[in-house]
């Protein structure tokens, strides 16, 4: 992930890093460690879990793009708002975006999406 990962909310990004702590996540945030643990059990927050088999403790690693993902997922708000927070971001980021997104379709889905978007460009 790029230093541009968070660039819309500048204060919440973590540059160069590819995990982070939860402890370091609930600070950047404003949350307890204990609702991100909740989080992650609800399956809203994935992490990877470093724990020895042998302990039921979570050690818990977050990727900076689960991070991102999480941020993401949970802003509210107007769609406008939503798309103008997406207007900000590095060309490059908001084309791999779409690339992604484009990805996530299945084949016949992902031709007539293509197909709407020249429409659209038109």
């Amino acid at each position: 992930m790029s230093i541009e990962q968070l660039q819309f909310f500048s204060s919440l990004d973590f540059p160069g890093r590819s995990t982070l702590l939860l402890r370091e996540i609930g600070e950047k945030i404003g949350c307890s460690v204990r609702h991100l643990c909740t989080q992650v059990e609800e399956g809203k927050l994935v992490v990877i879990n470093i724990a020895t088999f042998k302990t039921n403790r979570l050690a818990a690693r977050v990727p900076i793009e689960c991070y991102r993902d999480y941020v993401l997922n949970n802003l509210s708000g107007p769609v406008d708002l939503r798309m103008k927070f997406l207007a900000t971001m590095p060309e490059a980021t908001r084309q791999q975006l779409f690339i992604e997104v484009a990805r996530s379709f299945p084949a016949a889905a992902r031709k007539g999406l293509m197909h709407s978007l020249n429409e659209a460009l038109r």
